[in-house]
């Protein structure tokens, strides 16, 4: 059994992590799990082997770029994550029974919209936008994730904002562009129309109900399972 790096051994490990600009937390913790590892399995072969020299030899095994190429991986392998999340949670409404109620409210949906319901798509798309920022406003104001300390201090969290930030803009920025500079004002769906919008607005409904209530559990569960060695005070 290796020998085990001394509490102040393993602070000089975390200052030097520090000083190499990873300033995320969560990172800097695997960063010196690996480290400390590395070092001990160092010293268990030459125990003559000073810390500091460990720890530069170890260090040189790095490419020139330092810890930023391992930064680079943890950060795509948490968008990778957050996708495969948020797009579960939108695939479960492709099975039973959630498909029904989506069905459903997609029927609902297209018989308001084609029995002459007075709106434009551009209203429509208008009354979207405003519900996506009244969840956003919700979960900025009641919700952890947007805490500058989360926000700032951990890549999970970095990332899930960012795929957050991202599908948002996909689901009701660019469309809402389109829909002002290109939509037909009109207040008469056609048939085809009608089908599209409704399952468009169900779409965004799902996401503004997940990103309200679901993707947030998601992120706590996440800190709570993964993360419980940092001790995150999730208010």
């Amino acid at each position: 059994m290796n020998e085990q790096l001394s509490k102040n051994e393993v602070e000089m490990l975390f200052k030097f992590v520090k000083s190499k600009y990873v300033h995320y937390i969560d990172v800097q913790h695997e960063i010196v799990d690996h480290l400390a590892s590395s070092i001990e399995e160092m010293k268990a072969k030459n125990p003559s082997v000073s810390f500091e020299t460990a720890l530069r030899q170890v260090y040189s095994n790095f490419p020139i770029t330092g810890f930023a190429s391992l930064v680079a991986e943890k950060q795509t392998s948490l968008t990778r994550y957050w996708t495969k999340r948020f797009w579960g949670y939108m695939l479960s409404y492709m099975r039973l029974p959630k498909i029904i109620i989506a069905g459903l409210l997609v029927y609902i949906f297209q018989l308001i919209l084609s029995n002459g319901l007075s709106i434009t798509p551009s209203q429509l798309y208008i009354v979207l936008v405003i519900a996506a920022f009244c969840s956003v406003g919700y979960r900025y104001k009641y919700g952890f994730e947007f805490n500058k300390d989360f926000r700032d201090k951990y890549l999970v969290t970095s990332t899930y904002l960012a795929f957050y930030a991202g599908i948002f803009s996909m689901n009701f920025y660019f469309p809402l562009n389109m829909a002002l500079v290109s939509a037909p004002e009109t207040v008469v769906f056609d048939p085809v129309q009608s089908w599209l919008f409704a399952i468009y607005i169900v779409v965004c409904l799902l996401w503004i109900h997940g990103s309200t209530f679901i993707f947030p559990k998601m992120l706590k569960q996440e800190l709570e399972e993964k993360y419980s060695h940092l001790n995150i005070k999730i208010a």
